[in-house]
């Protein structure tokens, strides 16, 4: 069992303990595919559409750097990159990976309670699963899952559960087990009891009864939550679904039903296919569809979207053939539409939802159903027709024309082939020009007028893919190569190198890392440099100007600190005929100091040059 560190000391020892016990190769494993070519690992790059391997990972340096995006750096920053994260989630989740136990994790709550809820989300998916499988009152919930189709096997694999029909069936079990009911408060399993007049009073509830249960993990497969569902008959204004509430652990809006288990497939099928129901995810993956999963009782949303961005290039939405569905659907068209990735909608039958589906027709059909998904802007407009009746007026044939211009140029101009989008756009608006005889000339040039807005935002919300490449000084780059691969030079660099010296911003930051490294007693090779500078453009740049190095072969380093060594007094004896010849041009000096100067002043740009000092004789 991992023991818990220090809180003192936490953000560099523990960074450093972490680097250290992961390897980078699993990690981007993870991910891509890599072979291995030499020393290094090559791989098609995630960030571009990458047909030759341009992404190598060096085990030996623990980095990773694309030619063609000239991103490079450690396992942090890949995986800050990969799933769009801050730095402390990154720790977080590699920590996890190692086996490693943080005092605070990225919610704020102290490493032992993070624990204790976890394992009491963990305990109660146990406790409602055993409930399903063995106790006489969760017979009706047995018997509506296999009216569902839901088969044993599916509903042991994804540990379905049932709450039954107790205010205090949970708590009993868990005083029992010595878990607390602050702990069920907090991990959204129990709720505290109000008075009348709506303050708190003394105990708690279950906060679910009566509901077959649905445990929600987040991507490393933890129980987080639970989404319960009432079964035919309950009370008619209880809610048909309900969730956990929002907690430390957990946030619908950011996490999606079944993703835990998922996403290698949709990382593999490039494909995200999105439901809206706990059982239609369940009944498409008992049908050997793996990659599909469920919002959790919320529209799919712009982080859901940026999250399944991650693994997928294309996103299906299978709604229910209801109007319901169709109303969900040109709700969140417009958020779906700004991401930079291709969406699709898959139309169903009236009435039925994926779960009928797929359980009636089968996979094949299914399949075929997804495949046959169109295109948004068809569907927006084909929407915005249907609305309009015989009588329609002039303002709401208007009114659906501005709709589907919107969605148009609500696409991110990063999304898709550039080609195929013009040629998308020139289908559009010729349905519109043909459909309300309103000139193509007009359409376009108010769908450029609604662009313009969104132009800033697309360009702050989408990083481009490459960084820019900084053009270093010669003596930077010097400094910054004898850094990163000659550990040994540091101690001299920081004695001997002031950071006016260097010409860059880049060598002067990269600098200041080294000199704080350096004073803390901590390691200022490549490895340290990486942890302690958070700058990408930074980190690439080390990596780069480390391959590089590596490219040209072993170096000796005895002779690499006598190289350096002679730099160094070659700069500061031009440093000093450049302080001696000023002080002759601008002071009057008697003619022995002016003469002990001008041979100084001789000696200085000798030095300077490289030159020795003449013999005498």
């Amino acid at each position: 069992m991992a023991q818990p560190l220090p809180t003192s000391g936490v953000r560099d020892d523990l960074k450093e303990r972490v680097r250290e016990a992961v390897d980078i190769v699993d990690v981007v494993s993870t991910y891509i595919s890599l072979r291995r070519t030499g020393k290094v690992m090559v791989g098609l790059c995630p960030w571009h559409e990458d047909s030759r391997p341009s992404f190598h990972v060096h085990p030996e340096r623990q980095t990773f750097r694309c030619w063609v995006c000239n991103v490079g750096g450690d396992a942090f920053s890949f995986m800050m990159r990969m799933e769009k994260i801050e730095f402390r989630e990154a720790l977080e989740q590699l920590a996890s990976r190692a086996g490693i136990e943080l005092t605070r994790g990225r919610s704020g709550l102290p490493s032992d309670l993070k624990t204790a809820l976890y394992r009491t989300l963990d305990w109660a998916a146990k406790r409602f699963s055993d409930c399903l499988q063995d106790a006489p009152e969760a017979q009706s919930a047995r018997d509506y899952l296999q009216a569902r189709g839901l088969l044993p096997a599916t509903i042991q694999r994804f540990q379905l559960g049932y709450a039954p029909d107790s205010w205090d069936w949970l708590l009993r079990q868990a005083s029992a087990a010595g878990i607390s009911s602050e702990h069920l408060s907090q991990a959204g399993l129990a709720v505290e009891r109000q008075d009348r007049g709506g303050s708190i009073g003394s105990g708690h509830y279950d906060r679910f009864r009566a509901r077959i249960l649905f445990p929600i993990r987040d991507p490393l497969a933890r129980c987080v939550a639970f989404g319960g569902r009432i079964l035919p008959g309950s009370t008619p204004d209880a809610a048909k679904y309900i969730n956990s509430p929002e907690t430390a652990l957990f946030s619908k809006s950011s996490m999606l039903y079944g993703l835990d288990t998922a996403h290698k497939a949709i990382s593999s099928s490039k494909r995200a296919i999105v439901v809206e129901g706990y059982t239609d995810c369940l009944a498409v993956r008992q049908a050997g569809i793996e990659d599909v999963v469920a919002v959790l009782g919320t529209a799919l949303g712009e982080r859901h979207a940026k999250l399944l961005r991650r693994y997928a290039d294309r996103i299906v939405l299978v709604l229910d053939g209801d109007d319901a569905g169709r109303r969900r659907a040109d709700e969140i068209l417009d958020v779906l539409l700004a991401e930079a990735i291709d969406v699709r909608i898959a139309r169903l039958p009236a009435g039925v939802d994926p779960c009928d589906f797929v359980l009636q027709h089968g996979r094949e059909a299914f399949e075929s159903l997804v495949e046959l998904a169109g295109d948004p802007l068809d569907y927006r407009m084909d929407e915005a027709v249907a609305k309009l009746s015989v009588n329609s007026g002039d303002d709401a044939a208007l009114e659906a024309v501005e709709s589907v211009l919107k969605a148009l140029a609500n696409v991110s101009s990063q999304s898709g082939n550039p080609s195929q989008k013009r040629l998308r756009e020139d289908q559009v608006v010729g349905r519109l020009s043909r459909r309300f005889g309103l000139s193509r000339e007009v359409l376009r040039a108010r769908m450029h007028d609604l662009r313009k807005p969104q132009a800033s935002r697309f360009l702050s919300e989408q990083p481009a893919n490459a960084l820019p490449v900084p053009r270093l000084p010669a003596w930077d780059r010097e400094v910054i190569e004898v850094l990163v691969g000659v550990p040994d030079s540091v101690g001299l660099i920081v004695r001997e190198l002031q950071s006016e010296e260097l010409e860059s911003q880049e060598g002067r930051d990269v600098l200041a890392a080294a000199q704080r490294l350096h004073a803390e007693g901590r390691s200022v090779a490549l490895a340290g440099l990486l942890l302690e500078i958070t700058d990408p453009s930074l980190q690439s740049l080390l990596v780069a100007v480390d391959e590089a190095s590596f490219e040209r072969g072993p170096v000796d380093v005895h002779e690499r600190l006598q190289h350096l060594q002679d730099a160094l007094r070659r700069r500061c004896a031009q440093r000093q005929a450049h302080a001696s010849a000023r002080t002759l041009k601008t002071s009057r000096l008697d003619p022995s100091s002016e003469a002990t100067l001008l041979e100084q002043l001789v000696s200085q740009r000798r030095v300077a040059q490289g030159m020795t000092e003449p013999k005498e004789g």
